[in-house]
């Protein structure tokens, strides 16, 4: 592929490492059940840890963007899933049944610190200081994010968390994960009394997928606060961080392709890495599902033989409505495709259609197609994600 200027930068360093890039190997399935409240011991034994393999590359595929197709991640011997696929279909269970939308934790903590600022609750400090990191952890968008803003948003989504332990000296100026702050989170209120309850929560968004089509995660209001010191502020909260754990943990899962994906499946050919990024909009969280994918050159020739980059996301915010939409970056072009629900704001992105194509000239990008699209695509054939032909 051509040099790409800053603003694709994001797109291209978003993937996590291989062995190759970092020089060490990180766990495929490391710690994913460590702290969970209590998955170890309702599967009747002790927490298992996995530590060899390369984090989220699929067994018996190549590597991210290697030529070649790639095959299941369910590998079978003599009859029997390898131990690690085993290990990984008994934790898929129980974290789809824990785990809630990232905008549930962001929306009780956001309602919990606007009491606290106006007196109405009496939170102990240091909780009040790790929901402000945890709030700083959100994409803000106020400003209007770079492309910088996207990378880090990305590094620290937490999907990274256990391979940037496994790099030497990691210990040292490691970069804030959202994984790390919430089982720093899950600690502190262990400590001043809050009790984890394991329970399915109501509403739960769809389970993260390499292969169906991006879901984004609708602005939710919090349920409510307990006036002044009471302890079910800290319950409340503790059951909304095991819930999040337990959706960045499924989305981990879905990262290593150990697992089966009963979801419709939008394109052919899975996406190689899928995350979650929470966006602070106002003073509002909304949480974006971005999937990334990469096509090896393979046998092909000419523009063809380029490895090719694929982004999809999606959106449901409170003033537009859900949104999607898939990014291609191929032989130095750009094709993009926006589908919207909500007419009103169809006709809002038609009106600026000029400056939208302006933005990406701005940014560097050669723009081959940008398609405006009325309504979101069908769940069960939707082929966007697919690269787009020159001749389209």
């Amino acid at each position: 592929m051509a040099s790409t200027p800053a603003a694709q930068s994001a797109v291209l360093t978003a993937t996590p490492p291989t062995g190759a890039q970092t020089g060490a190997q990180g766990p495929a399935l490391a710690t994913l059940t460590a702290g969970t409240g209590g998955l170890g011991q309702q599967q009747g034994a002790a927490p298992v840890r996995i530590l060899n393999g390369q984090p989220y590359q699929q067994l018996g595929s190549q590597p991210l963007g290697g030529a070649g197709p790639a095959t299941s991640g369910h590998q079978v011997l003599a009859g029997k899933p390898e131990p690690a696929a085993q290990v990984a279909g008994a934790l898929q269970k129980p974290l789809a049944e824990q785990q809630a939308g990232l905008t549930s934790l962001f929306a009780q903590v956001g309602s919990l610190m606007s009491a606290q600022g106006a007196g109405n609750v009496a939170l102990p400090d240091a909780v009040v200081k790790a929901m402000q990191q945890i709030l700083g952890l959100r994409l803000n968008l106020s400003g209007g994010a770079s492309a910088g803003d996207l990378q880090q948003a990305v590094r620290q989504s937490g999907q990274f968390r256990e391979a940037q332990l496994a790099l030497p000296g990691s210990g040292t100026g490691a970069v804030p994960d959202l994984k790390s702050a919430l089982l720093s989170f899950k600690s502190l209120l262990q400590q001043l009394g809050a009790r984890p309850e394991i329970a399915r929560p109501a509403g739960q968004p769809a389970a993260p997928s390499r292969h169906a089509a991006p879901q984004g995660q609708a602005q939710q209001v919090a349920s409510g606060y307990w006036a002044g010191a009471a302890p079910q502020n800290l319950q409340a909260l503790l059951k909304e961080t095991d819930a999040a754990l337990a959706r960045l943990r499924l989305t981990q899962l879905s990262n290593t392709g150990l697992t089966r994906d009963s979801a419709p499946q939008a394109t052919a050919k899975p996406m190689d890495l899928v995350l979650e990024l929470p966006l602070a909009i106002g003073q509002e969280t909304a949480v974006m599902q971005m999937q990334i994918g990469r096509d090896g050159a393979g046998n092909q020739t000419g523009d063809e033989a380029e490895p090719a980059w694929r982004l999809r996301f999606a959106l449901d915010l409170t003033a537009t409505g859900p949104l999607e939409a898939a990014i291609s970056l191929r032989g130095g072009g750009t094709y993009a495709s926006l589908w919207v629900d909500r007419k009103d704001t169809f006709d809002n992105l038609n009106a600026v259609r000029e400056t939208m194509e302006a933005a990406f000239a701005d940014a560097g990008l050669d723009l081959q197609e940008l398609r405006l699209i009325r309504g979101l695509p069908p769940r069960t054939a939707a082929y966007y994600g697919n690269m787009i032909d020159r001749q389209s």
